[in-house]
């Protein structure tokens, strides 16, 4: 337990610092990283990180499909994600002894997939302070207050398996309270930040978004349990001492994200006065 409260107060520390420098290029830098790194960590979960060329061109294009500039070229996007998937299928038919088209695919999907959601944050940036600051921080909330307060409920009340084959440890009663406690705690958080910048909160968007936001959460942390389980792994990674690898703190937080840009885009949760 100690080492996970250490690891997560230099995580935190390390988040305050990039989002400090949120209008500069470390934000991109930071995207660009923890896209790689999440990619990684996907790969290597397949067993395909042996392969070294393979893994470093699905990092490069991670890095790519994570970046601003890859955010404007618009129409010809779709045309790089074709030449991606030409290569890979490339490498399946020069490795087809030992990289199977399926786990072939799979690294084509999360190279694709991770860091489009964590590019997410640069979609953020374009609505302006304060009310990007206010995105990235109840996208995070969403996905890891549900998390801590799932496991609180669960301790203390949970009684029912929620889904045992993949999370034996989830309750019903755990993901009630974890839909609860994210509601509660984000509506004081967005209070609390709502008065110190001025703004004003779009209460009837942001309350019924929670509850949604809550249950994509569950949703993509039982997707990343279904995929450990089927490759044998108990964590992504083991870059963060007592969470795990960045996959395994940010799966849900990938699913929640592009979900909150969507929403707010049409339904806006802040308004600037």
């Amino acid at each position: 337990m100690k080492t996970r409260i250490i690891s997560a107060l230099v995580g935190l520390v390390l988040l305050g610092a990039v989002l400090f420098l949120f209008e500069t290029a470390v934000l991109d830098v930071a995207v660009a990283a923890l896209s790689v790194m999440g990619v990684y960590e996907m790969i290597n979960a397949i067993g395909l990180s042996k392969n070294k060329i393979f893994t470093g061109v699905c990092a490069v294009f991670a890095a790519f499909f994570s970046s601003g500039y890859y955010q404007t070229i618009g129409s010809i996007s779709g045309y790089v994600e074709f030449c991606f998937g030409l290569v890979v299928l490339l490498f399946v038919m020069n490795h087809h002894k030992d990289l199977k088209a399926t786990d072939a695919a799979f690294a084509f999907f999360f190279t694709l997939f991770i860091p489009k959601a964590f590019s997410t944050i640069l979609l953020f940036r374009s609505f302006g302070s304060p009310v990007s600051y206010f995105l990235i921080l109840m996208s995070l909330a969403v996905a890891w207050l549900n998390d801590t307060c799932a496991y609180f409920s669960g301790y203390f009340f949970g009684k029912r398996k929620l889904c045992p084959e993949l999370s034996p440890k989830k309750t019903v009663e755990g993901a009630i309270g974890g839909v609860f406690g994210d509601l509660l705690v984000c509506c004081a958080l967005a209070f609390v930040f709502a008065k110190a910048t001025g703004t004003v909160i779009n209460w009837p968007s942001f309350v019924i978004f929670l509850p949604i936001g809550a249950v994509i959460a569950i949703f993509g942390d039982l997707a990343a349990s279904a995929i450990k389980r089927q490759y044998g792994v108990k964590d992504y990674g083991k870059i963060m001492p007592g969470h795990g690898g960045i996959m395994d703190r940010f799966d849900s937080w990938v699913f929640v994200a592009p979900i909150v840009y969507l929403w707010n885009l049409y339904f806006p949760f802040i308004f600037v006065q």
